[in-house]
């Protein structure tokens, strides 16, 4: 459980410095993680993807947009991260995707509830966008999730879980959005 504890103050220290970075007065742009920029295209993403040896896992289209999952971003608990790209190519969604196989679900609730209240610090009171537990078949699923919006971007944290008998999957998701 120690283990656990450290490795919850040491990803809350890296959200945290994630979320500081953002430097965003009121009604100003949320911007992306890790030096992104909104627009920016897919060769410049590649050159810093290239320059913090990160790796692209896949390319693919969802939901009409082309969509890289990336590894190799350092952070904390940071499984994996997915780039989204819209029509003309260029940056319009950045998804941060949260695991870690020692965490139970009070580490998940800590992870999240530290998220929240920091994003809330920072932007104020949040858009309930779900909050829900129920089962699907034999699958027990949990989504909470949490909207910031500021001019022309907003920013989103959800919690997952599906659980079936001894069978847990658990996620946080960060997701930072142009327009």
């Amino acid at each position: 459980m120690r283990v656990v504890n450290v490795w919850i103050v040491a990803i809350f220290l890296g959200f945290t410095s994630l979320v500081q970075a953002q430097e965003a007065a009121p009604h100003e742009q949320i911007n992306p993680p890790f030096g992104f920029y909104w627009a920016e295209s897919q060769k410049e993403i590649n050159q810093v993807l290239e320059r913090a040896r990160a790796k692209v896992l896949t390319k693919q289209v969802q939901q009409g947009r082309e969509a890289w999952t990336i590894t190799g971003l350092i952070q904390p608990a940071l499984k994996r991260t997915v780039l989204y790209f819209g029509a003309a190519k260029t940056l319009v969604e950045v998804e941060l995707q949260y695991e870690h196989a020692e965490w139970d679900l009070p580490a998940y609730e800590e992870f999240f509830n530290s998220a929240r209240k920091r994003l809330e610090s920072r932007y104020g009171p949040p858009t309930v966008l779900a909050r829900d537990k129920k089962p699907q078949g034999d699958i027990m699923q949990t989504v909470v999730g949490y909207q910031w919006q500021q001019s022309g971007s907003s920013i989103e944290l959800f919690f997952y879980s599906a659980e079936r008998n001894n069978d847990v999957f658990r996620s946080v998701s960060l997701h930072y959005r142009a327009g």
